[in-house]
């Protein structure tokens, strides 16, 4: 019987399929089999580096991206206009620790949303609705592992409004295209991000409109704990997640006991976080083009939710009776939940390690104790 005949589309689906199962070598085969008969497959080149990366070969992982990079390149001066080739373009540059060339990229992209949790005639529906009763875009930008998603679905589904996000890139390098944040600023939905306040981002909210913003936050020590616990899983359902190696380690990292990947977390990815929280409380001192910052936590969320979505919604404008307490919502990535879990995961030398990076300024104003 001959050998069956696919599309170099079904290729690369069966291929995403076996990477996802942690079936490298398959798929390693296949994105090499679709090169062979198509070498101008970035995305091909791209989930490479992805598996190059996860089997600790960073050199040929990065030459693999920077193909794949300029490839998109070329494709872009035939199609300026397409935002899907924008869009992957800037994410690999990201990824690079090359955010002023992705910037440059995702001006001129127009991307439309993709739904959150909703079928688009559902996504519109209750965007329409939203706006009708005069509800704004509204941003809730988070440290990762801090209930944000959860907290997200909760807003939304109390409010009633459509779910969808405004930047590209993963954590600590996310994004904001400026198409999207210029469309939430229409109102009726919320976005849930997790970008930083750099000069490119502080601008594209401010043009757009967008003029308030929540930044949630959570004991860093607990973030970075449940980081630990998040990351592998993580890794294998994001395929491209490999190449952020500012929060991504080399492969042999998982096979460390979990301790000792612990330490690894708190010397890379503890400062990663505590310096997104410090900068977001410079932005919140300081007010760039009059953007307020509501600075809200997972303690708070925990311990009294009802006052913490008061403080969202009066920060917002909105009148506390349109927000429905009692709607259900999915809980997502809700491993443990709890606010002091680091204590007994923690050696006492990783706690104090921990506790020594944290600056005085930033434990006294959020109440976190050694």
């Amino acid at each position: 019987m001959p050998p069956e005949a696919i599309t170099l589309d079904q290729a690369m689906d069966r291929a995403r399929r076996a990477q996802a199962a942690g079936e490298l070598g398959r798929a390693r085969a296949l994105y090499e089999e679709i090169l062979r008969f198509a070498p101008e497959r970035a995305d091909a080149l791209s989930m490479l580096a992805s598996i190059a990366f996860q089997e600790d070969r960073p050199d040929e992982a990065a030459a693999l991206v920077d193909r794949a990079i300029a490839i998109y390149r070329r494709m872009l001066i035939g199609a300026p206009n397409n935002g899907g080739l924008r869009a992957a373009l800037a994410n690999l540059l990201l990824a690079r620790d090359r955010g002023a060339e992705a910037e440059a990229v995702i001006a001129r992209a127009v991307l439309p949303f993709n739904p959150v949790r909703a079928s688009p005639e559902a996504f519109a529906a209750r965007r329409r609705e939203g706006r009708a009763r005069g509800l704004p875009g509204m941003v809730v930008n988070a440290l990762p592992k801090s209930a944000s998603e959860s907290i997200w679905n909760k807003l939304a589904n109390g409010l009633g409004i459509a779910q969808g996000h405004i930047t590209l890139g993963l954590f600590p390098d996310c994004l904001v295209v400026p198409h999207r944040a210029r469309d939430l600023a229409r109102g009726g939905m919320a976005a849930k991000e997790h970008l930083p306040p750099t000069a490119h981002n502080l601008e594209a909210l401010a043009r757009a409109g967008l003029d308030r913003i929540v930044v949630h936050v959570r004991d860093p020590r607990q973030a970075t704990l449940s980081w630990a616990h998040f990351l592998e899983g993580d890794v294998r359902k994001r395929l491209l997640a490999p190449l952020w190696r500012k929060t991504s380690p080399e492969a042999s990292f998982f096979r460390q006991p979990f301790e000792r990947q612990l330490d690894w977390h708190i010397d890379h990815y503890l400062p990663v976080a505590l310096r997104f929280i410090e900068s977001w409380v410079e932005v919140a001192e300081a007010q760039p083009h009059g953007l307020r910052v509501k600075l809200l936590d997972f303690e708070t969320f925990k311990t009294d939710p009802d006052a913490y979505f008061d403080a969202f919604l009066d920060f917002y404008g909105i009148d506390r009776a349109l927000y429905r307490r009692d709607a259900e919502a999915e809980t997502v990535h809700l491993r443990a939940g709890r606010i002091d879990e680091w204590r007994e995961a923690l050696s006492a030398n990783q706690a104090a390690r921990a506790w020594a990076r944290i600056p005085s300024a930033l434990a006294e104003r959020f109440a976190w104790k050694p």
